[in-house]
């Protein structure tokens, strides 16, 4: 199993705000999901902290934001990378309020249906497991108080 600190050491969070967005505050957890069945057979998953993981462990990635500024903040984008040691769940980043784009470079945004990637035997469509990146866009701003939290989950190789 591995440590969850040093698990943590590959999951640098970048957050882009303008700079006038002075009071958005944002915080990023890491969260393992642990399934459990009752005597009826019914499947429950909740989540925990990750401390420690081991390979095929479904992870949550959740940034928690508030902008705790008195003035709307306009144009945040928030982005997460997607650790190399795990594979994207397709479909799993929760949109909040905000638009999200995906990318394998760290550079180049798209809608998921549009992410392309180069292989040696030309462009084909991004699989779940070439993403390296998501971007939440708050097209409409983030209000004085307001507060949400955008997430994804993805499998530990």
């Amino acid at each position: 199993m591995l440590r969850g600190a040093l698990f943590a050491l590959s999951l640098l969070t970048a957050l882009a705000a303008p700079a006038y967005a002075v009071g958005l505050e944002a915080t990023q957890t890491v969260e393992r999901a642990v399934i459990t069945i009752d005597e009826a057979g019914v499947e429950t998953v909740t989540y925990e902290i990750a401390e420690e993981l081991a390979p095929g462990d479904e992870l949550r990635y959740t940034i928690s934001y508030l902008n705790a500024d008195d003035k709307p903040a306009q144009n945040v984008k928030l982005s997460m990378p997607v650790p190399v040691e795990v594979n994207y769940v397709e479909g799993s980043a929760k949109p909040g309020t905000a638009d999200i784009s995906y990318s394998v470079d760290g550079e180049t945004y798209a809608a998921r249906t549009a992410l392309k990637i180069q292989t040696p035997e030309g462009e084909r469509s991004a699989a779940a497991e070439d993403i390296r990146f998501i971007r939440w866009s708050f097209t409409d701003g983030i209000s004085p108080a307001e507060a949400g939290k955008i997430s994804y989950s993805g499998v530990l190789r």
